[in-house]
């Protein structure tokens, strides 16, 4: 999915964290990866939003420690709430349309891979600062 943010456009898919992002992602947290994914979609846990914002915002670039990354939530959530609907619908159009001829394989849905498509920030982005 793409995620505007502050004039930026950033590309991120939960399937792309690498397992040293994972880890560090526990480091910061102090959550195993998949209760991290849960605090997230929960909302109110401000190191799970920080270590996201890393994993978004920078790349997850290893060099950078989780801890130092800033941004403003409410902006970040809503940003990422849109990009969350915007991915949303394009799913349901794609289902109403019917399958497509392919080559390949379909991906799996996100429910499928552990995560959930929508509501990922609900309770961040809440707060509209």
């Amino acid at each position: 999915m793409i995620i505007d943010y502050e004039g930026r456009s950033y590309l991120f898919e939960f399937d792309d964290i690498g397992v040293k992002q994972g880890i560090a992602i526990e480091k910061h947290t102090g959550l195993p990866f998949a209760e991290w994914g849960a605090a997230i979609a929960k909302g109110g846990n401000m190191l799970a939003l920080q270590a996201l914002g890393w994993v978004i915002l920078n790349g997850g670039d290893l060099t950078i420690p989780i801890g130092d990354v800033d941004f403003k939530m409410g902006k970040f959530g809503a940003a990422l709430d849109k990009a969350l609907s915007a991915e949303a619908d394009a799913a349901k159009a794609a289902e109403e349309t019917g399958p497509r001829p392919t080559a390949g394989a379909s991906p799996a849905p996100p429910e499928a891979n552990g995560h959930a498509a929508t509501g990922l920030l609900s309770a961040a982005s809440s707060d509209p600062t």
